[in-house]
């Protein structure tokens, strides 16, 4: 029981930044003079970052057994990191910055899921119903923020993230420090990952389900508050989504261990066809709150596709640097990729921006049907 708490803690100390950083840190952007364009590069950036960061971590991570270390360091440096933003609001000083978030908070989440799942396969405990409690925890913020951001200003999301930042910190330094064994492979365990097919098929299945959030990561609460909808109110549109998929991890743990991580991936992307496309065809209220449940498919029954292929198809040894791989990808490149791309497309196309994201989502379901026909579940091509 004490280990799972911890395992919690630790998620929700990630996602209280998370629930205050994705629905309002483009409103403290926008707050700066920043144009469209320029918050999705900002946006952007340490999605990019994680690119490099997150996989040569990983990698030295997995070659010397020890994730902890590495996760104090960095959960360090971000909160030094938050608080440098108000010193300016030039372009580059945020860019500058944005490139340090990425370095830092990144690697976090698949540092820490590794740690996470190890516990829980050595536990018999039940990940999804860890997991659930960071996402009660990004509800909480998100909704939270919200409401402190109607009394006050933008300037309080910066003390907020900072706050945020303290807890992750001081959370870190109580997880667990399994010293798994080394890497059996004296060569790059990213490269012999990466040399195998069913890997890559996977990455496209998690990679475009990912990035098919670009739009709503980006300007969802832009959007919002452009048409009049309160802080409160968006806070309550993000806190609707984050409900329905804690809903799923609390329940879904013997639906998903049934399952090919194939068709658990076609499922979202199916729910995510239907919820941009539902987004960038109405500001109704009663519209949104109809989609935002689809989070619980597009997020989280694709994160638990995720997370169940590498438990079952990854030897521990590879595990850090397949999650590593998995976030770099799909919330650096695909993600990073389509954030970027979301600041032209809603500057010029508002949220029918969203159609873009709709067509991400029909391509992982193609993906998710190759990996069902690739992957069977009883090939050892990881562990030779």
């Amino acid at each position: 029981m004490k280990t799972a708490t911890i395992l919690a803690l630790f998620f929700v100390g990630l996602f209280l930044i998370q629930g205050v950083f994705l629905p309002y840190w483009p409103v403290w952007l926008k707050a700066q003079g920043l144009s469209a364009g320029e918050i999705g590069i900002l946006l952007s950036l340490p999605n990019w970052v994680r690119v490099f960061a997150d996989p040569l971590i990983a990698q030295r991570a997995d070659h010397t057994g020890n994730r902890k270390t590495p996760m104090l360091w960095l959960a360090g440096i971000y909160v030094l990191t938050i608080l440098a933003f108000p010193v300016s609001s030039n372009f580059w000083w945020l860019a500058g910055l944005s490139v340090v978030i990425g370095f830092t908070f990144s690697p976090l989440l698949p540092l820490g899921t590794t740690i996470t799942v190890h516990e829980c396969k050595t536990r018999d405990l039940d990940y999804g119903r860890v997991r659930l409690w960071g996402s009660l925890a990004f509800i909480f913020a998100s909704y939270g923020a919200g409401w402190v951001l109607d009394g006050t200003s933008t300037t309080w999301i910066v003390w907020m993230l900072f706050m945020a930042g303290i807890v992750n910190f001081a959370i870190t330094t109580r997880m667990p420090d399994p010293q798994t064994d080394r890497s059996l492979r004296s060569g790059s365990s990213l490269t012999y990952l990466l040399r195998k097919p069913v890997f890559l098929i996977y990455l496209g299945c998690i990679g475009f389900a990912q990035g098919a959030h670009g739009t709503y990561y980006s300007f969802a609460s832009v959007h919002w508050e452009t048409v009049g909808y309160s802080h409160e109110m968006i806070g309550t549109f993000w806190s609707i989504g984050v409900m329905a998929e804690i809903a799923l991890f609390a329940f879904a743990g013997k639906f998903v261990r049934g399952r090919h991580p194939g068709a658990l991936f076609a499922l979202g992307a199916v729910a995510g066809i239907v919820r941009w496309v539902v987004l960038g065809s109405s500001d109704d209220i009663w519209l949104i709150m109809l989609a935002q449940p689809l989070h619980a498919l597009t997020f989280g029954i694709t994160h638990l596709a995720a997370v169940s292929f590498i438990a079952r198809a990854i030897p521990q040894q590879l595990a850090t640097s397949a999650q590593s791989l998995m976030a770099t990808l799909s919330m650096g490149v695909f993600l990073g990729s389509s954030i970027w791309a979301s600041g032209p497309l809603y500057q010029h196309f508002g949220s029918h921006a969203y159609y873009a994201m709709a067509g991400l989502s029909a391509i992982a379901l193609a993906f998710s049907f190759w990996l069902m026909r690739s992957w069977q579940g009883e090939d050892k091509m990881f562990c030779d």
